[in-house]
């Protein structure tokens, strides 16, 4: 019998309604102490084509999702001839027997008429999905009436008449259940005991509260998938928190205006993926060449073109790097994990402020979307730092904006302020601001803006292996495929393999410390959602090392810890 620990997946075709009940089952969880990670895979379709939701649940952290199945509610038949297969000896099945015919003789099956029960207690053939939540919380034995109060809480601003209707469509899922079918299946679900309490959270909202903790008051964008919810989240908020929130007419507009706002001084973001991202390289470059502050935040996926904009991806790793042409400073960072993401988000501005130049955030579809419950957070420690912004009294009265200086950041002034004029142009300029070609001044600009890169460098945290030192295999990562690798590290740990990890957060400029982990690592595993290996090539490039034996996946899809611990079992072979 296992007892909270439960991979589950909802599968139905797009229109259907597979997230709702996903939701729900995540929040039940969450309400009774348990912690989760859910993803959905879907195609970028209204209507038709199989979605998943996989709801992954135990009573300790989740990291990450797995791909083999204790559970599934099928609300289709290509849900059960896709995924049949994947469901672990002794899981179960619940599906309708009037869509689909399933046969497997070592996983429960458990025939619902969902379409039937929800066409007449309901009156709704879509109803078919909350009928079968309701069928899976009787099935894992827990109480109805946690459900009941869940329902109301989520449909109630649309009315009694709905509320009832999803009441009495999970009832009778949940009632013929425990009616046509013995004690036969062996997961439950209990409250935990002096549970933590926590809060359900997806990458884009943990991205936009560290925004909003770190002072972000103008946000730009056009929405594009999977960065939406970044441009949701912030106009939900932006009342309470006084921020100007733009939905704009193209990605051009969203970030020249992000521009134009930090250079007034307001700390500004834009959030895209990398298409809309292609377009806003001109203006990256403008920011530079002002130094002008500004976040913006590149949610992957797999392109080039339009390529898969419902799936994830790490390709754009090379394109957010060389943003724009010439020379000029410039942050690249990616979080692993939706607690990275709140703090990183937050680290963002600081960064784009202290160094007066674009920062760049990299997330993934698979950690934009993807929800998990966290404990409460601790913002104590968190200062904001506004680099060298003057205040009115320190303007002197021969001000230069572009003065020379040692770490290669200038002093700095807003519009408005007394004796802080300057001219802010896109040509190249002298100290004040004028446009010069003059030889002398063209070099000693250019030189003191990456002189920067240099201060930056030596002021980010260094980078640290996760794990027992002098390990078997060191794999390098960067951003959401953290978690995979993290438990594929423990998994190999129960089968006599020792393992740690390199996880690369800042990546220009790279992370100190990178090239001295990887010199005394004895067999050193590169995993990316690239075909062209773009962080070994980097760390080749600017550390010095060729990491030879790489796991690569460019289909759109998440790594899982066991495509992970398969392929570096034959790597090590």
């Amino acid at each position: 019998m296992k007892i909270n620990e439960l991979n589950f997946m909802i599968g139905g075709k797009a229109g259907e309604g597979i997230d709702v009940p996903g939701t729900l089952f995540a929040k039940l969880c969450m309400h009774i102490g348990l912690r989760f990670h859910t993803t959905a895979e879907f195609y970028s379709v209204i209507k038709g084509y199989n979605n998943i939701n996989q709801i992954r649940i135990a009573e300790g952290t989740v990291a990450t999702h797995t791909n083999d199945y204790d559970l599934i509610l099928a609300l289709d038949k290509d849900t059960t001839d896709r995924y049949l297969n994947s469901v672990v000896p002794g899981g179960g099945v619940i599906y309708d027997p009037k869509i689909a015919e399933v046969t497997r003789d070592d996983v429960h099956l458990f025939p619902v008429p969902l379409r039937e029960i929800a066409r007449d207690k309901v009156g709704l053939e879509l109803a078919k999905n909350i009928v079968g939540i309701g069928a899976v919380m009787g099935l894992l034995d827990f109480p109805m009436e946690p459900l009941t109060n869940l329902l109301r809480k989520t449909f109630e601003r649309k009315g009694e008449e709905v509320v009832m209707k999803n009441h009495d469509a999970a009832q009778a899922g949940y009632k013929y259940v425990r009616e046509n079918f013995n004690r036969e299946f062996n997961y439950l679900i209990r409250p935990v005991e002096n549970a933590q309490k926590t809060f359900m959270i997806n990458g884009n909202q943990a991205i936009s509260l560290g925004a909003i903790k770190a002072g972000c008051k103008f946000v730009s964008e056009y929405p594009m998938t999977p960065s939406s919810s970044v441009l949701h989240c912030m106009a939900k908020h932006a009342q309470e928190f006084d921020i100007s929130v733009n939905h704009v007419e193209d990605e051009i507009s969203a970030i020249n205006m992000a521009v134009g706002a930090g250079y007034a001084g307001v700390r500004s973001l834009v959030a895209t993926s990398g298409g809309g991202f292609a377009l806003m390289t001109e203006a990256i470059g403008l920011a530079g060449m002002l130094e002008s502050p500004v976040v913006v935040v590149d949610c992957q996926r797999p392109g080039p073109s339009t390529g898969l904009p419902t799936r994830t991806g790490q390709g754009d790793l090379r394109q957010v790097i060389h943003a724009s042409q010439g020379d000029f400073p410039k942050v690249v960072l990616a979080p692993g994990s939706h607690e990275e993401a709140f703090y990183m988000s937050f680290d963002a501005f600081n960064l784009a402020e202290k160094y007066q130049c674009p920062v760049l955030m990299l997330s993934e579809k698979y950690l934009a979307e993807g929800f998990m419950n966290l404990p409460f957070l601790d913002t104590q420690s968190l200062k904001i730092d506004r680099g060298k912004l003057l205040t009115d009294t320190q303007i002197k009265d021969d001000f230069k904006r572009y003065e020379p200086s040692d770490d290669g950041v200038t002093n700095r002034t807003i519009p408005g302020q007394p004796g802080g004029a300057h001219t802010a142009t896109s040509y190249e300029h002298d100290e004040v601001g004028y446009f010069t070609e003059e030889i002398d001044d063209c070099v000693e600009m250019n030189a003191r803006r990456m002189k920067k890169m240099e201060t930056i460098e030596k002021n980010l945290p260094p980078a640290k292996l996760v794990g027992e030192p002098n390990a078997d295999v060191t794999f390098v990562c960067w951003g959401a495929t953290y978690g995979s690798v993290i438990e594929a590290m423990d998994r190999l740990k129960e089968e006599g393999i020792s393992a740690n990890l390199l996880h690369v957060k800042y990546l220009h400029p790279l992370q100190p410390g990178v090239a001295d982990i990887l010199s005394q690592a004895k067999h050193p595993i590169l995993v990316e959602g690239n075909y062209t290996a773009q962080l070994g090539g980097l760390i080749a490039e600017r550390a010095g090392i060729h990491i030879q034996d790489k796991i690569l996946d460019w289909s759109g899809r998440p790594f899982t810890s066991q495509l992970i611990m398969d392929e570096t079992k034959k790597l090590i072979a």
